[in-house]
């Protein structure tokens, strides 16, 4: 459990009471007050004010988070593909990667408008398959299948966990990865947090280690960059 806050508002009935807190009754003048020539009739009654009044309206509010079960449960629902309406067939050997459209589209507009453009070529084959009464369509309706070519599975796998979840593992093997995908999928938060773990390798002497991850993803802009600031960095140390 990540947070549990609980605000209650805490009244002094006390100075409720003092500050125009009422029982919903009001009491006029004592008898002995009363007796003079100016007396009011009925002085001695009590005179409901309104029966729908709340006397004392007291604030109660309890926030409970419990993000981290949260983000297990949102890391199962890819390897569950019943659950998933998105498969993504990744690298040569085409290692199915399942996600959830809504979740896909609302973190990921490049994934969003992706996903709508295959969404449309799957209903446009619908319509052309059922022309053709002979041919047999394998299109599941509200399916979609998109095939990705340029990410090592294991990668991929963890962009879409981290879309997801919103929570991922950075590490020297899949940092290049991971940040490749983050640039063109639009996460800005992830990309930052590659950099960041970029900086700390060079800070701690392991930016070395990003070597392989990085040359893998040579093909992409950003990784690319990835190994121009490597080899800078690297090549400074070998100045000094």
């Amino acid at each position: 459990m990540d947070r549990c806050e609980s605000t209650l508002a805490l009244v002094d009935f006390e100075q409720v009471e003092q500050d125009g807190y009422s029982s919903g009754y009001e009491s006029t003048p004592s008898d002995s007050e009363s007796s003079t020539s100016t007396q009011k009739p009925n002085s001695n009654r009590l005179i409901p004010i309104s029966y729908n009044r709340d006397p004392v309206k007291i604030k109660e509010k309890l926030t409970y988070r419990n993000t981290q079960a949260l983000i297990e449960q949102l890391k199962v629902i890819s390897s569950i593909p019943e659950l998933c309406d998105v498969t993504f067939e990744v690298g040569s050997e085409k290692v199915k990667v399942h996600g959830v459209k809504a979740i896909l589209g609302t973190r990921s507009r490049v994934l969003y408008n992706l996903i709508l453009k295959k969404q449309k070529e799957a209903e446009f084959q619908r319509k052309a398959d059922k022309k053709d009464k002979k041919k047999k369509t394998s299109i599941q309706s509200g399916k979609v299948t998109i095939v990705v070519k340029k990410y090592e599975p294991e990668d991929f796998r963890k962009i879409i966990q981290f879309i997801h979840s919103g929570s991922v593992d950075i590490n020297s093997s899949c940092v290049a990865g991971l940040l490749c995908g983050a640039s063109q999928f639009g996460l800005d938060d992830l990309e930052r947090a590659c950099w960041d773990f970029v900086n700390h390798s060079v800070k701690s002497g392991t930016i070395s280690k990003i070597i392989p991850s990085a040359k893998r993803y040579s093909h992409h802009k950003t990784g690319q960059r990835l190994l121009e600031k490597i080899f800078s960095e690297t090549q400074q140390s070998v100045e000094l």
